[in-house]
Formats: structure tokens, C-alpha cells, sequence
């Protein structure tokens, strides 16, 4: 089934489902500069706020959490081993994480 986006017109691409009650919090800490590249591994569909992206830098892999309107504010999330953040990725997505 596709999203809808604010305006009502269907979207196709990949959203986080609304985190559940029992979803645990992540510690999301302000984004920083630690590296000169990142890559997005993965990432969820704007339309919708927030939305995040699966990265990885360094050897190690977090998740971005975009949120807010002008200017949008970032913060990630711990920097994780790639099974962890892996595994936090498919959370987030299920709404088991928030």
C-alpha cells in the first residue's frame, strides 16, 4: 500500500512505519562533521517528516533522523557495526524504534 504524502498524492518509495507504543528510543545526538565522506546506504522517503538514512563512514554505520520543516534539523544516531546499525535500520522501519 503507498504512503500519501501531506498533499494526499500517493508515494511509492519506502517510509518508516509511526513507531509503536513499546518502540525503544534511540540516543539521537546532534550531527557532527567526524568524517569527510558518507555514504547513504539506504534511505526513506522525504515527503513525510522525519525520515532517515542508513550510513555508513569510517568503518562504521549510523542512522541520520531528518526532522522539522526551514531548516531541518539533523541528529544521529549512535555510531554502530554494521549488523547493529543494520539491525536498527529494520526497527526503525518496522516502527520498533523511534
Amino acid at each position: 500500500m503507498a504512503a500519501r504524502t501531506p498533499d494526499s498524492e500517493p508515494c511509492d518509495n519506502q517510509h518508516a512505519a509511526p513507531p509503536t507504543p513499546a518502540a525503544r528510543a534511540i540516543d539521537w545526538q546532534p550531527s557532527h562533521s567526524r568524517v569527510n565522506q558518507v555514504r547513504v546506504r539506504a534511505h526513506t522517503c522525504s515527503c513525510t517528516s522525519p525520515y532517515f538514512e542508513l550510513c555508513t563512514a569510517g568503518g562504521r554505520w549510523f542512522v541520520r533522523r531528518f526532522t522539522g520543516g526551514n531548516p531541518t534539523v539533523t541528529t544521529e544516531s549512535p555510531w554502530l557495526s554494521a549488523r547493529t546499525a543494520q539491525d536498527l535500520w529494520t526497527q526503525i522501519l518496522a516502527g520498533q524504534a523511534q
